[in-house]
């Protein structure tokens, strides 16, 4: 009777495993809005909720297997975790510090339980379902991207596309979309994963499941809806990310395959530019195919390719038509975008070099807001600092870094040696370039879960796998 139970809860297991990436996706829409206060907002996302049950149902499991013991071995990141945990005592904002220490202790369990209990998905049939689950999911949220865009382009409701305020064509005449995200930056951050997993695949020549021309299709659909969610940050990360691939590659094989990669992803982005004119000339803004994509390059390269036309001559060639529609509000690139973070980010480190006290334990966990609105660098203690390095700075202080530091060079150790170790270094590469343009937990859960997943469901088995010689 106990086998019984044990084999449905293992089931159980394996498919909150499957789904767990799908899951991410919506790390905004749906939303639960439960009240807020004047620092923060309360909300339950549909990954929160999935998290909760998954670490439920992975207790119960751990128990029963036994497999809580050798916690001793995982010290780095336990003392990491109670020094957080601590911090919250002298946060100045508890509340916020209390519910993100909740998530983060969620996020440890659920990792551990992964890598613990990774026997349960061993099997090559459990790979090959978590795979094809997540390529085709990856492709499903895509194509919703596009057709957000396309619906946005024809007036339908923000209820109706789930777009936020600043992602419609009224900003810079195309659509940016978010897909089931808050913002497009964490959209963006989301497809950094199929793009890297559909790399690595395709350069190691996995084509047990796909083809490497279904797994070429597949990265140039991830890329060119990257580019399309127009966000900086994913953008840097993803190019960061791909060059560190293709050096890993070529000193690992001693070949140059790593580079046939590359051509598609200049397609991609032509795909797109093109896309975001096409966009631009549709909408009702007064934009042309032209100021569409030189708008996107000027933005995309923070204002240094500027190939945008003078009002004087935009004017002079539109029609008549033309000249009655409204102006998108932004013309290029947003500085203030660049110019606001980079002051966050000045605020946190003044604020905590301000005394010894705050040098070595800072803030305390959830405080970076409710500092810098004390100290007068912002008018609301909402703000946040968006960077995740310089937050984590001003709120746990030296002590807080140097064991962040001490915890990911345990994280290497466990990682180098693997079959698909260049894999997760390539995802770590880039989520920790992400993280230098925002800051929090509830919309960013994938960059502290999918690594573990993809440590576990190791695709790569010596045994059946062909690899690059």
């Amino acid at each position: 009777m106990i086998k019984k139970k044990s084999d449905w809860m293992e089931k159980a297991f394996r498919f909150l495993v499957y789904f767990f990436p799908v899951v991410l996706f919506f790390s905004y829409y749906p939303i639960i809005h439960l009240g807020s206060n004047e620092s923060m907002n309360f909300e339950l996302s549909l990954p929160l909720i999935y998290l909760v049950v998954f670490d439920l149902l992975s207790v119960i499991l751990l128990i029963r297997k036994r497999l809580f013991s050798n916690l001793v071995k995982w010290w780095p990141l336990l003392l990491l975790m109670f020094f957080l945990t601590l911090s919250v005592f002298w946060s100045l904002n508890k509340l916020r510090g209390a519910l993100t220490i909740g998530m983060l202790w969620l996020v440890c369990l659920a990792g551990f339980a992964i890598l613990k209990l990774r026997v349960l998905f061993e099997l090559e049939a459990t790979k090959s379902k978590f795979y094809k689950i997540f390529f085709y999911s990856s492709v499903t949220v895509c194509v919703w991207c596009f057709l957000q865009s396309i619906l946005d382009l024809v007036g339908v409701s923000r209820d109706g596309t789930l777009m936020c305020s600043g992602c419609t064509y009224t900003m810079f005449g195309f659509p940016h979309p978010n897909g089931f995200a808050i913002e497009p930056q964490f959209m963006g951050n989301l497809l950094l994963a199929p793009v890297i997993v559909a790399a690595w695949f395709y350069l190691k020549r996995y084509t047990e499941l796909f083809s490497t021309k279904t797994l070429l299709l597949y990265f140039f659909i991830f890329v060119a809806t990257l580019f399309l969610t127009f966000s900086r940050g994913a953008i840097y990360a993803f190019i960061i990310a791909m060059i560190f691939m293709t050096i890993y590659m070529i000193m690992r094989t001693k070949k140059w395959r790593a580079m046939l990669l590359w051509p598609v992803v200049i397609l991609a982005f032509l795909f797109t530019l093109n896309m975001q004119g096409i966009m631009a000339e549709a909408s009702k803004t007064d934009d042309t195919y032209v100021s569409g994509v030189s708008k996107a390059i000027n933005h995309l390269s923070l204002g240094l390719i500027d190939f945008r036309q003078s009002p004087e001559v935009k004017e002079d060639e539109g029609n008549t038509d033309a000249k009655q529609k409204e102006a998108a509000i932004f013309n290029g690139y947003v500085e203030s975008s660049t110019t606001t973070r980079v002051n966050l980010n000045d605020a946190a480190i003044e604020i905590w070099a301000k005394d010894v006290k705050t040098m070595l334990f800072g803030v305390g966990l959830g405080g970076a807001g409710e500092a810098m609105h004390i100290y007068g660098w912002t008018l609301y203690s909402k703000e946040i600092v968006q960077n995740q390095y310089f937050s984590l700075l001003l709120e746990t202080g030296l002590v807080g870094i140097v064991l962040l530091v001490l915890a990911a060079v345990f994280a290497f150790r466990a990682i180098k040696g693997r079959e698909n170790s260049g894999l997760i270094f390539t995802l770590l590469v880039g989520y920790g370039i992400t993280v230098c343009f925002f800051a929090g937990l509830p919309n960013a859960l994938h960059i502290y879960i999918l690594p573990e997943l993809f440590m576990a469901v190791d695709y790569s088995s010596s045994r059946r796998k062909k690899l690059v010689s």
